[in-house]
């Protein structure tokens, strides 16, 4: 097949991984796609860690098993080699017969490694490799990040006004409801995007001052681990937070917090929380963390270079005044226009 027909089936492949972001942690996403004489005869995702992986349906769904000793296996990330809940996927594709293999990209983790690969060659398998890379090691950068940097992918969120302020001055005497400066598709999007991750990250005086749930509303899925950073621990149980089903960190300076509904995490003063709360999640087993604000949090995580991108809604309405949005300095990636604001996503170059 020529380059342009890899292509073709490798798109097709990443089409078929995205249907299950957020669902496999803390495995990948993975799509698979079984050619032959240049149409798909088969193909499949995987659904959620413990269960197939995308290479077993896709060879399940083949009608006509004779085919597939004369057919091509693509699939976007490097098949494994180890004995995890599932046997290793290398040695289905080598005992199914297929003897051609087009793959995305390699995985990085310690599990595999470039074994799956080498398995596949060794076994008389053509393997080729690198195909829409940049685009399988994006769809996958949660994954490659938590194995490669040891730690979580971070991202960072927020909403500004045309004049680059995140919200009303509010205290705790005039207290207003928050600024909307985004729409309804903007807002159901921040829920999918809260679907997507593990772990929503917000600071107490967002907490305080808009009492969110900080849990998925708009959109199907399951809810994120809801965590707060509260350096001085001066937050009441009152919040909707500590109210509602599911998990709540708060990650504090005083040792001695104890909350209602929540499980505290002391920090040391001594040491930049934002790696604290990496390292602690990291090992967890947590890829990523989205993060939504308020100020002080998002700048501390600009500031210390622990985030990866950035998803920030520019919205159409002059402020005048108010609480200054972060600064932040990447590579912008992608825009979006929505009726009420545009949506620039940034990612952080490596200095």
């Amino acid at each position: 097949m020529g380059a342009d027909e890899d292509l073709k089936f490798m798109k097709r492949c990443l089409e078929l991984a995205d249907k299950a972001l957020g669902f496999t942690f803390p495995n990948p996403v993975v799509g698979c796609v079984i050619v032959y004489n240049g149409a798909i005869i088969g193909e499949g995702y995987h659904l959620k860690a413990g269960g197939p992986h995308a290479e077993v349906i896709a060879i399940g769904s083949v009608a006509s098993r004779e085919l597939l000793k004369s057919s091509v296996l693509y699939v976007n990330l490097e098949p494994c080699s180890h004995f995890g809940k599932t046997p290793p996927c290398a040695d289905l594709v080598i005992n199914s017969g297929i003897r051609k293999v087009v793959i995305g990209t390699k995985d990085t983790s310690g599990n595999v490694g470039g074994n799956g690969i080498l398995k596949l060659k060794k076994a008389g398998c053509d393997v080729i490799t690198g195909i829409l890379e940049d685009e399988c090691r994006w769809i996958n950068r949660r994954f490659f990040t938590f194995h490669e940097k040891k730690r979580p992918y971070i991202i960072l969120k927020w909403a500004q006004s045309a004049d680059g302020f995140i919200d009303f001055i509010r205290d705790d005497r005039n207290i207003q409801k928050p600024a909307w400066i985004t729409g309804e598709a903007e807002r159901v999007l921040v829920h999918k995007w809260r679907c997507d991750e593990q772990v929503i990250l917000a600071g107490a005086r967002t907490i305080k001052m808009d009492n969110p749930r900080l849990n998925v509303r708009e959109w199907t899925g399951d809810d994120p681990v809801r965590a707060i950073l509260s350096g001085s621990g001066k937050i009441g149980p009152n919040y909707s937070v500590f109210k509602i089903p599911g998990t709540t960190l708060v990650f504090t300076y005083d040792e001695a917090l104890k909350i209602n509904g929540a499980t505290t995490i002391a920090l040391d003063k001594k040491q930049i929380s934002s790696k604290q709360i990496a390292d602690y999640f990291f090992k967890e087993g947590i890829q990523s963390i989205l993060i939504e604000g308020g100020y002080k949090v998002l700048e501390h995580f600009i500031s210390t270079g622990f985030w990866d991108e950035a998803r920030i809604f520019y919205g159409r309405d002059i402020y005048e005044n108010g609480v200054q949005a972060p600064e932040i300095a990447g590579k912008i990636i992608s825009n979006e226009v929505f009726s009420k604001s545009t949506l620039k996503v940034i990612v952080n170059e490596p200095g």
